[in-house]
């Protein structure tokens, strides 16, 4: 899975469970491991940064703007 700006964390997270049952189920072949472990790992990364970005944004929402005050 290729990750674009239109991948969604719902289908990165999929993805990555995937790839965790595979590493679990030792069905990943040791020549795709590297690989495998490097798309997971791009994956953590971005599901990371969605989800530090919706918190910044209901902070941003449920908290007072310091400014106005």
């Amino acid at each position: 899975m290729e990750i674009t700006e239109n991948t969604t964390y719902e289908e990165a997270l999929q993805r990555l469970k995937v790839i965790v049952n595979q590493l679990e189920l030792k069905e990943v072949k040791i020549d795709d491991l590297s690989a495998t472990v490097i798309q997971a790992k791009e994956l953590v990364e971005f599901c990371r940064k969605k989800l530090d970005k919706t918190e910044e944004d209901i902070k941003r929402i449920i908290e007072p703007d310091k400014e106005e005050d």
